[in-house]
């Protein structure tokens, strides 16, 4: 650490020199860098920590070193640029909350339930042995938009009529070149198709029992129309990308929670009580399917524009494992 260190203050956990500048603190006291790395913790649970405490969390860290070493990535879930990720190893029962080799390895007991919502309506949640996987009202909401998206492109039409038009007219007067000034062009405002979506944003939401996590959740856009050229075939385009994705996280995490457990439709016409598919037959089928044939899928949201490039890179990237 050279010039940054401060062998005066050392840390109270291991001894080491604390930096001189922005140092995690507890109780007013630093920690070395060394040690803040090792801190996998929910967002205000250091500051609430005792120097007694951060020891014994410390002893826990080092106890799950076993459990860091095992873990074998076999699945991930990215919510997106700054969102963080979820890393699930389905072969030894694991999980980790943060995309980071240093962050604590949780055990399938570690995952008590789930919910992952539209808003705050459930999408899929953990039931009782089984993956409960709500029908939706977004579709429906979406196509019943279908008349105001409509009367939208024809104002936009009869506006892109109207500047056309009038282009005309001032090319006509500067072809003449008699000296009148053009024709005096009124303001007309760009129309911009602006209408509340269905919902805003998914949530994933975790329920935990750990002697330092209670919950977890994170939050994932929802797609939005396109102010210029609305399609409600390009949203649900992408919102059956984002429900697809969602429910291969679903199926992973209630293996976690009940290896084997089917799943359940819950609401609409044919809504159906019994189990339908396990997780581990949905997991085969998504191993059995091609990467290529999947970044197919993928650029042709992105070709579409329901996706954007970052997104299909992202998704790219994960399909071939690099």
């Amino acid at each position: 650490m050279g010039l940054f260190s401060n062998h005066k203050k050392l840390c109270p956990i291991c001894g080491g020199p604390t930096p001189r500048l922005l140092a995690t603190k507890v109780e007013d006291t630093p920690i070395c860098k060394e040690c803040d790395r090792k801190l996998d913790l929910p967002d205000g649970g250091l500051s609430r920590m005792t120097l007694d405490g951060l020891r014994k969390y410390m002893a826990f860290y080092e106890g799950n070193q076993a459990l860091r070493d095992r873990f074998t990535e076999t699945y991930r879930f990215n919510f997106g640029f700054l969102g963080g990720s979820m890393l699930v190893d389905t072969t030894h029962r694991l999980f980790r909350l943060r995309d980071d080799a240093n962050a604590l390895a949780m055990e399938a007991a570690n995952l008590k339930s789930f919910r992952i919502l539209e808003d705050n309506a459930p999408l899929f949640e953990s039931g009782a042995g089984v993956l409960r996987c709500h029908v939706s009202s977004v579709p429906q909401k979406i196509r019943a938009m279908a008349p105001q998206i409509e009367r939208f492109a024809a104002e936009k039409r009869e506006y892109e009529r109207l500047e056309e038009m009038e282009r005309m007219m001032e090319r006509r007067a500067r072809e003449r070149n008699d000296g009148a000034p053009p024709p005096h062009r009124p303001y007309r405002p760009r129309p911009s198709f602006s209408a509340p979506m269905p919902f805003s944003q998914f949530r994933v939401e975790l329920t935990l029992t750990h002697p330092y996590w209670g919950s977890m959740s994170w939050k994932l856009d929802g797609p939005s129309l396109d102010s210029d050229y609305p399609s409600a075939e390009s949203y649900l385009q992408k919102y059956e990308a984002n429900v697809t994705d969602l429910h291969a996280l679903a199926s992973r995490l209630m293996g976690l929670i009940a290896p084997g457990a089917g799943e359940e439709q819950v609401g609409g016409a044919a809504a159906q009580p019994s189990v339908t598919r396990s997780p581990a037959a949905f997991a085969a089928q998504s191993a059995a399917e091609d990467p290529v044939e999947q970044i197919k899928r993928y650029k042709a949201l992105l070709d579409s524009g329901a996706i954007t490039g970052e997104e299909f890179a992202a998704k790219k990237r994960q399909l071939l494992g690099i």
